[in-house]
């Protein structure tokens, strides 16, 4: 990715593949919406350090001329994943769609 990510992680341990992973996306985004001029993505796991909480969630929040996106990987119910990495690929393919829908 050419253009510098904002990647915070909450409630979840920073490590060299989840940080792979997400400007993996990143770049697949970039190259999607040529026009991006921010990308900020948030990891985040569940607030009490077991799975019984909060599930995972991911955030994408991209900067373009003229428009802003906000893509989630929460589910219709408002419920999130039992893992990060189905997290990431649906906030990815939520943006994704967004992205389209400019063109």
């Amino acid at each position: 990715m050419r253009l510098p990510m904002m990647l915070t992680f909450r409630h979840i341990e920073r490590s060299p593949t989840l940080e792979a992973q997400a400007h993996e996306l990143g770049s697949r985004l970039e190259q999607l919406g040529q026009r991006i001029t921010e990308c900020r993505m948030t990891l985040e796991g569940p607030a009490d350090g077991t799975r019984r909480s909060t599930p995972y969630q991911v955030t994408i929040d991209l900067a373009l001329p003229n428009a802003r996106i906000h893509a989630e990987s929460l589910h219709h119910d408002s419920t999130g994943h039992d893992g990060i990495y189905p997290a990431m690929r649906d906030a990815f393919n939520n943006a994704k769609r967004q992205l389209m829908e400019l063109h």
